[in-house]
């Protein structure tokens, strides 16, 4: 299948998710119907991922973090199709996909995420469970349900990067999860007459649990953590799960009746294959989202190597900085924001409790502080409804700007 000569420029859109809705969106606001678009995923919904969490502790209903991708495209007059990418050729830039369809694009943006590699893990199918998918959620779910208290372990894989571009190193891809997962969990224990006998350690293979972030959040979250009677142990990496206990790689063991793992961020073999990604995998991009070595390729996302930590946060602004990018070599009208990532998360800890951790920190900048309270925990629970109630639309900035100028405020002063 080729492109006609005469043709509307076509954009492929590789992933529902986060990046490829937004970039979707912001395409249609910038170039309308003057561009012909085709946003493609292996489901049939987006996964607001942010609210997994809830699915695993709170048992909320798994369809409350999903939404159509066929009515999100439909919304905009775009097309969606539901296929697996099989193959990128970006020299001849088609793609095949396995209904056996072939897709020529002017431009293409990859925004497929990562595949989290359970399977890593000796022992996880029988004894791990995860909030990492809509698989995984409501399972924990069910076993929390007929927990009987004993110890829990929780942690995160170590994350592996390339070396093609300037970004921040990390020995895991987000702890921000495992946050949400000691404080929900911590409540949910405390309101079934379980914490006592039920003992939370938290494992991180870095020098220091959440290691994104500068002294002033680390000084709050150790002190909610120790309120909270937290563990936190540092080095470690799991390399077995068994029955009643884990093994780490250094050799030592911990009894665990309830283990929980964030795993291993594995890039697609499709983009590697494609000779798209860097040595390990993800995509190496400027920091317009342009891929270094073929200019009509963007990316945004987990699946890119800028995109450390992954972050919903930074996977939105990246897909902002892409869909600008392609729409002005269109003709559009538009402004190409500039990247200024930061880390930005909510971890609910109980009903209308909830820690914002805002930072700059990483990517050299001067902010670095947490709120904590109803407004985080409001401020969470109205972006996913804003969310889902309108496909996959990012609630208006207005808010986002004026806790940065919040922030920023509080920052200055401090010096």
């Amino acid at each position: 299948m080729t492109t006609p000569r005469n043709h509307s420029p076509r954009v492929l859109i590789l992933g529902g998710g986060f990046a490829g809705i937004t970039a979707m969106q912001n395409l249609k606001s910038a170039l309308g119907d003057k561009i012909n678009v085709i946003i493609c995923d292996n489901r049939q919904t987006s996964l607001n991922k942010p609210r997994l969490p809830e699915v695993a502790m709170d048992g909320e209903p798994v369809k409350h973090v999903r939404f159509s991708l066929q009515a999100a495209a439909d919304s905009l007059g775009y097309t969606f199709m539901r296929a697996k990418v099989e193959k990128i050729d970006p020299t001849g830039k088609q793609i095949y996909f396995d209904n056996g369809k072939l897709l020529s694009y002017d431009y293409l943006l990859i925004a497929v995420g990562v595949n989290k590699n359970y399977s890593a893990i000796p022992g996880f199918e029988e004894y791990g469970y995860s909030v990492c998918d809509d698989v995984h959620a409501p399972r924990l779910w069910e076993r929390l349900k007929n927990f009987e208290g004993g110890p829990v372990v929780t942690g995160a894989m170590p994350y592996r990067s390339g070396t093609r571009i300037k970004a921040p190193k990390l020995m895991t891809p987000c702890e921000g999860p495992i946050g949400e997962i000691i404080f929900m969990l911590d409540y949910y224990l405390k309101n079934k007459g379980l914490r006592q006998k039920s003992p939370i350690t938290v494992f991180t293979p870095a020098d220091i649990f959440f290691e994104d972030v500068g002294a002033n959040v680390h000084k709050d979250a150790e002190a909610l953590m120790k309120q909270h009677d937290i563990h936190v142990m540092t080095n470690k990496i799991i390399s077995r799960i068994e029955k009643d206990h884990v093994v780490f790689k250094d050799g030592a063991t911990m009894e665990s009746a309830l283990t929980i793992i964030i795993p291993e961020y594995k890039a697609h073999s499709f983009i590697q294959d494609a000779g798209l990604g860097d040595e390990e995998g993800f995509i190496p991009t400027d920091k317009q989202m342009r891929h270094l070595d073929y200019p009509e390729i963007f990316a945004a996302g987990d699946a890119t190597a800028l995109s450390v930590p992954k972050l919903g946060h930074l996977a939105v602004m990246q897909a902002e900085i892409a869909a600008c990018m392609i729409a002005g070599e269109l003709g559009g009208d538009v402004e190409i924001p500039k990247y200024k990532p930061a880390i930005l998360c909510i971890m609910n800890r109980g009903p209308l409790e909830a820690t914002m951790i805002y930072s700059t920190y990483l990517f050299g900048g001067k902010i670095d502080k947490t709120l904590d309270g109803p407004i985080p925990f409001l401020m969470k629970w109205s972006f996913d409804f804003y969310y889902n109630y309108t496909l996959g639309h990012m609630p208006p900035k207005m808010g986002e700007k004026l806790l940065e100028k919040h922030f920023e405020k509080q920052a200055e002063d401090s010096i």
